[in-house]
Formats: structure tokens, C-alpha cells, sequence
């Protein structure tokens, strides 16, 4: 009788070994697969006049952005029709990205020579709030400016 105790014990502990392995195994996986999130964001829209007209070369930036330090990650220039898009790899040094359009004759001179500022448009939503997008995520800004 002790022997048969013995052998139902050791299954039943190798059962447990196996399925403390299994679900080590799991975990392993599905947090190797969390880790490996996405960074890639996407930013694009459109850029228009007072008049609903485009405005090419018009320079939009990303800026990652970690507590209070930014680092410039991407720059384009809006097109003839004024469109742009911006794709990133965002580093995970960084939570959030911003979305700028930079003022001066440096940066942008088109928009220093003749805009004073930007309406801006978060998905087809007024924004007060500029511009915060997400990281991983496809993000549309669309930016009216006001002339001098």
C-alpha cells in the first residue's frame, strides 16, 4: 500500500512540474510579446490658409519628449497640397511625442515670413490642447495658420 501511495504522489508531483513549466513558459511569451510593443507612430495631415487653400514647405517636427527634455526625432515639409506625413521609431527612452510647427527663419521661414500662428485640428477635432500623439499609434493633425 505505501509503495502505490508513493507512486500516485510522484505523478502527481510531476504533474504539477509540468504545469508549473507550462504556465513559466506562457508567462515567458506573452511578456516577451509586451515588451516588444510597437513604437512605430504616425503622424500626418494637412496644411491650410486662412482660406482653406494648401501651403506647401511648411516644416512639421516630432519631438520625443521624456519630464521636461525633447529631442527632435523627425522633420518633413508639407507637399504642394499641403499634406505630410511623419513615421517614427520612437526609442522607449521616450512616453509621448509632440508634433510641432516650428517658428523662425531658421527652421521655417515660410511660416516666419508670412503666418503669426495655427489652429490646429486633432482628428478632425478643434484642439486648444497642441499636440501630443501617442506612441504606436496613427495620429492626424491638421493645421490652419493665421496670417500676419
Amino acid at each position: 500500500m505505501k509503495q502505490k501511495t508513493r507512486v500516485s504522489y510522484l505523478q502527481g508531483l510531476a504533474r504539477l512540474l509540468h504545469s508549473a513549466a507550462f504556465l513559466f513558459g506562457l508567462t515567458f511569451l506573452l511578456t516577451s510579446c509586451f515588451l516588444k510593443q510597437d513604437r512605430t507612430t504616425v503622424i500626418y495631415g494637412t496644411i491650410t490658409d486662412q482660406n482653406q487653400q494648401p501651403v506647401d514647405s511648411i516644416m512639421v517636427l516630432v519631438d520625443g519628449t521624456k519630464f521636461l527634455a525633447h529631442e527632435r526625432l523627425n522633420e518633413v515639409y508639407s507637399d504642394e497640397n499641403g499634406n505630410y506625413e511623419l513615421v517614427v521609431e520612437v526609442p522607449k527612452k521616450y512616453g509621448s511625442v509632440d508634433v510641432v510647427v516650428p517658428f523662425g527663419l531658421v527652421d521655417n521661414p515660410k511660416y516666419d515670413k508670412s503666418y503669426k500662428g495655427k489652429k490646429s485640428y486633432k482628428n478632425d477635432q478643434f484642439t486648444k490642447n497642441c499636440c501630443h500623439a501617442s506612441v504606436g499609434q496613427k495620429t492626424k493633425y491638421d493645421f490652419q495658420l493665421i496670417p500676419k
